[in-house]
């Protein structure tokens, strides 16, 4: 029963798993790892299983003269050896119709006294073609920049000047990249009154230490070369989705035709503008696509680990107590056989919205792989933490839904584990949640369990 669980646990997780012994020797993959190996070329007889890892590495980067197996075999040589518990590479396994990547992580752990390792390849690619399609933007932002007629001048959160296109420095004649201390440098009177133009009153200086938004100040200044022009200042501050200041855009016109210059001014601002715009918007969708599950709309497996870890710090470093909590849907397979995986994914979704409904905001909820969830609640023991965990089980198990001409219902089981002394890594708790899960299940399913330590 326990080795038909982690069977079929392994096999629900979307990522390549292999299991290695001690010496490296592979003893066991999942079938993602093994269709993986069907469709890519490699042993579809027996999936390396007996073969030993790091020549399986060798044999790749002999025939690719791939530098990343390189160091993916000395990384795994430093774990067999003991030199290291953890190891994590990213790599491109590009197919010819399509752009691949790819993330190994490998864990060393121990079952019955005897050492393994797991080793996990995620695909990542999503999140590359978000990072290409991020660089390509900003690409296309500088090339813009460098295409306008008009002065355009990025500076940072702290005020220094980053980047100046080709024209600001033909308006300048040359660039300074300083910050708002040396703003003394530039030589400008206003335009009105013939006063000189403070360090502190310049359009950027005001930008960044007030946030405000400065359009057409007429100014003369005096150029690097000693000439004098008369120009447009204008000065805009960025900001994030949260409205947290990012820097500033300073924009620059030599009114030699003051009519022609405010047009320009206008249609260079209103393009910057937009093009900020269009990064905030790509940077928030993939942000919000690499953490979410699609299926459910819950946090995904990777996002969960990245709040949850900093829980369990936190929780540590306070001495406030902290709970995992896991459930999954009893006998799940079954209703995918039987109704269909529309079915499934409905019951997912829906088992999802009830167990949102009765955890806090504060409470971390994620799908952590088929019809597994894992709810991190923070500052919460585990009977109260079993006391969420019944409601939901409750709501579950009232819960129907139409299947043709009959009704469908649903239960979970669930495990929880509280933070215990010696429980040094978020791991450890999610192990032990797994193992009152496990007891659930052994009992008879839909019922929730805490975790009992044996000290």
């Amino acid at each position: 029963m326990k080795q038909a669980f982690a069977d079929d646990v392994l096999n629900s997780l979307t990522a390549q798993v292999a299991v290695l012994d001690a010496r490296g020797t592979v003893v066991a993959v999942n079938e993602e790892w093994k269709r993986f190996a069907r469709e890519n070329g490699g042993d579809g007889k027996t999936f390396y299983v007996g073969a030993n890892y790091l020549a399986v590495c060798e044999n790749t980067a002999g025939r690719a003269e791939d530098p990343v197996a390189k160091r993916t075999i000395d990384g795994m040589r430093d774990m067999i050896h003991g030199k290291r518990d953890r190891f994590s590479v990213e790599y491109p396994c590009h197919a010819p119709d399509r752009q691949r990547w790819f993330v190994v992580n490998a864990t060393r752990f121990s079952h019955e006294g005897a050492t393994y390792l797991a080793v996990v390849h995620a695909d990542i690619t999503g999140q590359k073609l978000a990072e290409n399609a991020l660089r390509e933007t900003e690409a296309r932002l500088r090339d813009v920049l460098e295409a306008l007629p008009v002065g355009v001048w990025i500076m940072d959160r702290e005020g220094r000047i980053v980047h100046g296109n080709a024209a600001g420095q033909r308006i300048w004649a040359g660039a300074r990249y300083v910050g708002p201390d040396h703003f003394g440098e530039y030589k400008g009177w206003w335009l009105d009154s013939g006063r000189p133009i403070a360090a502190d009153e310049w359009a950027a200086a005001r930008a960044i230490s007030k946030g405000e938004t400065s359009i057409d100040e007429e100014v003369r200044i005096e150029c690097f070369d000693g000439s004098s022009k008369i120009i447009l200042n204008s000065a805009i501050p960025l900001h994030d989705d949260a409205g947290r200041m990012t820097g500033a855009i300073i924009v620059n016109q030599d009114i030699t035709s003051r009519k022609h210059a405010e047009e320009q001014v206008r249609k260079a601002n209103a393009s910057i503008d937009a093009m900020n715009r269009e990064l905030q918007q790509v940077l928030a969708r993939e942000r919000l696509k690499a953490r979410t599950d699609d299926l459910t709309g819950l946090n995904n497996r990777r996002h969960f680990f990245e709040l949850g870890n900093q829980l369990f710090a936190v929780a540590q470093r306070y001495r406030t107590p902290l709970s995992i909590l896991m459930f999954d849907l009893d006998h799940f397979k079954r209703i995918n056989d039987l109704y269909g995986h529309q079915m499934g994914d409905t019951i997912l979704k829906r088992v999802a919205r009830m167990a949102q409904e009765h955890l806090r905001h504060a409470d971390v909820l994620a799908r952590y792989g088929g019809e597994e969830f894992i709810v991190v609640l923070p500052n919460v023991g585990a009977h109260d933490a079993l006391a969420a965990a019944e409601n939901i089980r409750a709501c579950v198990a009232a819960y129907r839904e139409s299947a043709g001409d009959s009704e469908l219902s649903v239960t979970i089981s669930a495990g929880i584990a509280e933070i215990l002394p010696g429980d040094d890594v978020l791991d450890h708790l999610i192990k032990h949640a797994d193992q009152a899960l496990y007891a659930a299940k052994h009992a008879g399913r839909n019922r929730c369990r805490i975790y009992a330590s044996p000290r």
